[in-house]
């Protein structure tokens, strides 16, 4: 890992970096599927997790037919939103790392392609509620973002992170998208459901908890 160690600023993806989502959308796309394609199996949605729930169930299903996916995301939504977003958990270290952060006086900020209501909801239950400078979901301006680079780059403008030492921390191709596209530094996380060796071979973490040694 060869990343300075005076990082101020951290940008942080959700799923597959703070938290373990996995078992809460493959519930509700389980469920979903039930209703919408009864018979049709749900292929292991560890590889598709990064994009928005419409992208990644039609990659992972290889559906093109727009209103059957307008009805399974609608369906999923009901079943996501309506509770199996509990069942997310945060990664080992996490809690401790951000509080660390915290009390260093870093700014933190996330950016996730996932919904503003249960993104809302999950840093509620995490006890996360009030730690972020910015928690940004597509919806987070009408209209909503196209994609997480333009996301991104709202936020350095908003949070003024232009021209201090950022690191944004993920595990997705998007994530290093917008990392380059908004002119921060990425680090790729080992834990998520990416690959970290393609990702950023050279600025990985292997730990959350090894993001403490990236500031003074």
């Amino acid at each position: 890992m060869s990343l300075p160690a005076a990082y101020t600023s951290f940008v942080f993806d959700l799923d597959g970096t703070l938290v373990d989502s996995i078992p809460g959308i493959d519930a509700a796309a389980r469920a979903a599927l039930v209703e919408v394609a009864p018979g049709v199996p749900l292929p292991s949605l560890r590889t598709f997790i990064g994009p928005p729930i419409r992208a990644m169930l039609q990659r992972a299903l290889a559906w093109s037919d727009a209103a059957r996916l307008d009805d399974l995301e609608r369906a999923f939504r009901v079943h996501y939103d309506g509770g199996a977003w509990r069942e997310t958990v945060p990664y080992a270290g996490v809690n401790a790392t951000l509080e660390a952060l915290r009390a260093r006086g870093a700014r933190l900020h996330v950016l996730t392609n996932k919904p503003v209501l249960p993104t809302a909801r999950i840093l509620q239950e995490l006890g996360w509620s009030g730690w972020f400078d910015a928690v940004v979901s597509p919806q987070s301006r009408t209209p909503p973002f196209a994609n997480k680079s333009e996301a991104a780059i709202d936020l350095r403008d908003r949070q003024g992170l232009g021209a201090k030492p950022t690191l944004l921390v993920g595990d997705s191709a998007d994530d290093l998208a917008a990392a380059r596209a908004a002119g921060f530094a990425f680090s790729a996380a080992a834990w998520g459901y990416g690959d970290a060796t393609v990702l950023a071979p050279a600025c990985r973490l292997d730990t959350f908890a090894a993001i403490l040694s990236l500031t003074p």
